[in-house]
């Protein structure tokens, strides 16, 4: 596979039966939930499945962690509805000069003005009703169903539990929209969907997204060429083994090999080439990584619960069952470690070995 260095960011490995799975729900009308930890390619997949779909859907993208608060989260969503329609910055350019985009867009002069309007709202309680109405509204009016991507929806908690009932009401009156939420806190987005006594309790049917396939992984990259350059055996072992599938560092540690043999003025990355690679993802991580495990470990035995797990350390005798137990919860919880007990990044775990002393 030839491919420009650039792309390889954009690029989907292995993930076949998730892109196929999500293009179902959506045919049916299913609203469906991606779930992962931070990296796992969660955007990536959804926007590479909405890049099939939109020359049949209206495609509306909405970051919730981008809000600051709820009129923003609302103007973010009336952007995107617009930028489904050719129209980008609707909010800014309604501001300054509502007659442009009249004139700069093949838009009808009624679904201009319910945006100019909806600016103008002053009440919050009817600008979120409206502003949530419009993805519905405009896919009604224009013939078309339209697909509402929703990223970090996790994060919606924040704007308290008014408005995430009001959401939940508002969408389930929509006739032509499906929507698709992603997040990255296990625990919340289990809280959102899974939870009884919320107002999304199975709103939307779940998609746990596991690491990649090894084998998927392996085809890949001994078939990738970045112009004149390819992976021997060799690096492309090393690669699988240190990324263990994950979807964010497998091709960080394929983009990092690669610039290091063009530097090189080489034709081949070599195992060399990769460990270089890995040493530099960790320095230009170690801030990163740094903060993670001041968090982990600020709460007592919790930073030791996780080194044991890892082989770093030794659990305490002073650490009651119960209590290891719970750590082990709240790390799973908070995605650092998956059901089997096993850091979901393995860099970060590298990391540790490297930098904390038992």
């Amino acid at each position: 596979m030839r491919i420009n260095a650039g792309g390889l960011s954009t690029i989907v490995v292995g993930r076949e039966r998730e892109i196929k799975t999500i293009k179902s729900y959506i045919k049916m009308g299913q609203h469906c939930a991606i779930v992962a930890p931070r990296r796992y390619g969660k955007t990536t997949l959804v926007n590479a499945v909405l890049e099939d779909l939109k020359n049949d859907y209206l495609i509306i993208k909405l970051d919730i962690f981008a809000a600051s608060n709820v009129r923003e989260l609302c103007h973010l969503l009336i952007d995107a509805v617009y930028q489904s329609h050719g129209v980008s910055n609707f909010v800014k350019s309604a501001k300054d000069n509502i007659l442009d985009i009249v004139s700069r867009f093949k838009l009808d002069t009624d679904f201009v003005k319910i945006g100019y309007d909806l600016l103008r709202e002053p009440s919050e309680a009817e600008l979120i009703k409206k502003a949530f109405q419009l993805p519905d509204l405009f896919a009604e009016k224009q013939n078309k169903r339209a697909i509402v991507f929703m990223d970090e929806f996790g994060d919606i908690e924040r704007f308290g539990e008014d408005v995430v009932k009001k959401l939940r009401a508002y969408f389930q009156t929509h006739q032509h929209v499906s929507y698709i939420f992603a997040g990255s806190q296990t625990s919340v987005m289990n809280k959102v969907f899974l939870d009884k006594a919320n107002a999304f309790f199975n709103f939307a049917s779940i998609m746990n997204l596991p690491l990649l396939d090894i084998d998927q992984c392996r085809t890949f990259a001994k078939g990738l060429r970045i112009d004149h350059i390819q992976f021997n055996e060799q690096a492309v072992e090393k690669i699988l083994e240190t990324t263990q599938g994950h979807p964010y560092y497998f091709i960080k540690l394929i983009q990092e090999a690669y610039v290091l043999a063009y530097l090189d003025d080489s034709s081949l990355v070599t195992p060399d080439l990769v460990d270089k690679a890995i040493q530099k993802i960790l320095r230009d991580n170690h801030a990163f990584f740094e903060v993670e495990w001041d968090r982990i470990n600020v709460k007592k035995h919790k930073g030791h619960v996780l080194k044991s797990l890892i082989g770093l350390d030794t659990v305490s005798e002073q650490v009651s069952l119960s209590y290891k137990s719970q750590m082990i919860k709240e790390l799973k919880n908070e995605a650092v470690l998956n059901n089997e007990k096993q850091m979901t990044d393995p860099l970060f775990k590298a990391w540790l070995i490297r930098n904390i002393a038992i």
